[in-house]
C-alpha cells in the first residue's frame, strides 16, 4: 500500500477503534439498572462507572504524549490498546463495586494511548483545513458510539447478560487493533523525537498551560463539552428511572441527540468553503447556547414533558458539533510545542472536563428535568464567555 493510500485508511481505522473504546462507556448504560442490582450499586456508584472511566483518561495522557513523542505513535497506540482489551475483559468479570470502578479506571486511562498518539498523527498527516474535515469525518462516526451504543446495548441485554456487553467491546477492540497494526503510520520518524527529560518536559508542559489562547479555548471546548457529558451520565436515569421509560427508548432517544451531533459534523465541511474557521466557531457556539438557554426555558415550563428538552437538546448537539473540529484544530495551533505535548494536554483537559460534567450530573442532577437543563445551561454559557475572552 503506498503512502498516501495508509494516510487514508488510517484515520478509518482510527475511528472505529475510537468507536470501539467509546462503547465502553456507552453500550452499557441501559444495563446500569441491572447491574445495580447484581453488583449492589446504589445511584451514586452506578454514575461513578461513568466518572472513574474519565478520571483514568484524565490520568494519563501526560505521561503517555512524552512516551509517544519519544519511542513514536504507532507503539504507544498499539501497546496501550492490548491493556485497553484486558481491562475491558476485567469489566466483564468484576464481582463487586470495587472491582468494577478499579477495572473502569483502568479501562479509561488505556482510552487515552489512543487519543493522543492517534490523534497526534492526524494532526501531523494534514494541513488545518483538510484536518478540520478528517477531524468532523471522524467526529460523524465515533459519535455512533454515544448515538447508537445505548440502543445496541439494550439489544444485546434481551440476548444476554450485561457482562456479555463487555465481552463484545474488547473482541471488537481487538479486531480493529490487529488492523491499526498493519496500517497505521508513523508520523514522528526517529530523528523528530523528543528524550524523556524532566526538566525540558516540564519546560514544554509549562510553555503551554501558561499559553493563554490555548487555555481559554481549551474552556470554550471543555464547558460545552462538559454538557455533553451531563446528559450522558444523568440521561438513563432520567429516561429510565424518572419518565419511566423502557432502556430501548432510551437507546432511541439517545440516538436522535447523536444524528444531530453528526448531521453538525457533516456540515462543518461546507461552510469551511464559503466562511472563515472563526466563524464558523462563533456560529456553532451560538446554535448552542441558544438550545441550552431553550431547553433550560422548556424545562421550566414543561416539567414532566420529556419530548420539548430533547428537541433543545438536538439543537444544542448539533451547534456543538459545528464548532468542535475547528476549534480542536485552532487549539493545536496556538502553540508549537511538541505535538504529543500539545496533543497530550488538550485531552487531559478534554477528559477532565468530561470527569467534571460528569461529576456535577452526579452531584447536582437530582431526578429533575430543571436541574439537567440548568446544568447544561449554565456550563454552554461559560464557554460563550470564554470565547468572548479569546478576543479580548
Amino acid at each position: 500500500m503506498t503512502k498516501p493510500q495508509s494516510a487514508l485508511l488510517f484515520p478509518l481505522l482510527l475511528v472505529f477503534y475510537e468507536i470501539a473504546t467509546y462503547l465502553s462507556n456507552d453500550m452499557y448504560l441501559p444495563a446500569l439498572p441491572q447491574m445495580m442490582r447484581e453488583l449492589h450499586l446504589d445511584d451514586k456508584q452506578a454514575q461513578l462507572t461513568l466518572t472513574m472511566w474519565f478520571l483514568g483518561q484524565a490520568s494519563m495522557p501526560l505521561l503517555i504524549g512524552a512516551i509517544s513523542d519519544r519511542f513514536g505513535r504507532r507503539p504507544v497506540l498499539l501497546i496501550g490498546g492490548i491493556f485497553y482489551v484486558l481491562a475491558t475483559l476485567a469489566c466483564a468479570l468484576s464481582f463487586n463495586a470495587s472491582s468494577l470502578l478499579l477495572a473502569r479506571l483502568i479501562e479509561g486511562g488505556m482510552v487515552a494511548s489512543m487519543l493522543v498518539p492517534g490523534y497526534a498523527c492526524i494532526h501531523e498527516l494534514y494541513d488545518q483545513k483538510e484536518a478540520i474535515r478528517i477531524l468532523a469525518f471522524m467526529g460523524s462516526i465515533s459519535v455512533l458510539a454515544p448515538a447508537f451504543g445505548p440502543l445496541l446495548g439494550s439489544l444485546i441485554l434481551y440476548i444476554t447478560h450485561w457482562r456479555g456487553i463487555f465481552w463484545i467491546i474488547a473482541v471488537c477492540a481487538a479486531i480493529v487493533l490487529i488492523l491499526l497494526a498493519k496500517w497505521m503510520p508513523e508520523t514522528l520518524p526517529s530523528e523528530k523525537r523528543h528524550p524523556i527529560q524532566l526538566s525540558s518536559l516540564f519546560t514544554h508542559y509549562w510553555r503551554v498551560i501558561t499559553n493563554k489562547k490555548f487555555m481559554l479555548l481549551i474552556m470554550v471546548i471543555g464547558f460545552e463539552f462538559a454538557g455533553f457529558l451531563a446528559w450522558v451520565t444523568a440521561g438513563p436515569l432520567l429516561v429510565i428511572e424518572d419518565f419511566h421509560y423502557s432502556p430501548l427508548a432510551f437507546g432511541f432517544i439517545q440516538a436522535a441527540v447523536f444524528i444531530a451531533y453528526i448531521l453538525g459534523n457533516r456540515v462543518v465541511k461546507y461552510v469551511l468553503n464559503w466562511f472563515d474557521i472563526h466563524l464558523v466557531v462563533h456560529l456553532g457556539l451560538s446554535i448552542a447556547l441558544i438550545g441550552g438557554l431553550l431547553g433550560l426555558g422548556l424545562a421550566l415550563c414543561f416539567p414532566t414533558s420529556l419530548f420539548p428538552f430533547l428537541a433543545a437538546l438536538m439543537l444544542y448537539s448539533f451547534g456543538s458539533a459545528l464548532c468542535f473540529s475547528p476549534l480542536n484544530r485552532l487549539i493545536i495551533e496556538t502553540s508549537t510545542e511538541p505535538m504529543g505535548v500539545r496533543v497530550s494536554i488538550f485531552a487531559v483537559f478534554m477528559t477532565s472536563f468530561a470527569a467534571l460534567g460528569s461529576g456535577m450530573s452526579s452531584l447536582f442532577f437530582n431526578g429533575s428535568l430543571v436541574s439537567l437543563a440548568s446544568l447544561i445551561a449554565i456550563v454552554i454559557s461559560i464557554a460563550c464567555l470564554m470565547k468572548i475572552a479569546v478576543r479580548s
